[in-house]
């Protein structure tokens, strides 16, 4: 998506399995743009940031979820199509506001599926294994590994972790492809 123009949507929440707004709700459903912009710096209030549908697979590749204040945060939700129309997330990033006018990815989650079986309900379509990454600015931090399968937890702290490259600047309006 770098380098190309997207032209969003904007709702108070996606629903990742109906890949759309969540229907028949004037809080949560699709809004204008102007609305968007009202509800962004408000504490309280709901917003997404959806790009176009990929044609090739019915789904979004991705959507951002901002937690509205006077410096929001914002969730990086990626999706994979295991079927045409038919998506899951299988990753998020989380980007909280740090000093100078930076963000700081301090919470990545990545959940591993198994095969898709169409002949099921797509809610049965489940994460088998999901990781979880805790970042701390200082350098420290933690991993946690979830077998959801044979129902293992697994942590490690760490006191190296690479941060340097878990800043980015503060997108501009529109331009928030950056954080994916």
């Amino acid at each position: 998506m770098r380098g190309t123009v997207v032209e969003w949507r904007f709702c108070g929440m996606f629903n990742d399995w109906l890949q759309s707004a969540v229907p028949d709700d004037r809080w949560l459903g699709w809004i204008d743009e102007g609305e968007a912009r009202r509800r962004f710096h408000v504490p309280g209030e709901r917003l997404a940031l959806v790009p176009p549908v990929d044609e090739a697979t019915g789904i979004v590749p991705f959507f951002i979820t901002v937690t509205p204040r006077e410096h929001p945060s914002f969730t990086v939700s990626r999706q994979e199509a295991v079927a045409p129309g038919v998506g899951v997330v299988t990753s998020e990033s989380w980007w909280r506001h740090a000093e100078g006018d930076r963000l700081f990815q301090h919470i990545a989650v990545v959940w591993e599926f198994g095969e898709y079986n169409p002949e099921l309900p797509v809610a049965a379509h489940r994460a088998v294994r999901r990781w979880h990454a805790y970042n701390n600015e200082d350098g420290t931090g933690r991993v946690e590994e979830h077998d959801l399968v044979a129902k293992t937890f697994t942590v490690a702290r760490r006191t190296d972790v690479p941060v340097a490259d878990l800043y980015l600047p503060v997108p501009a309006w529109g331009e928030w492809e950056s954080l994916v």
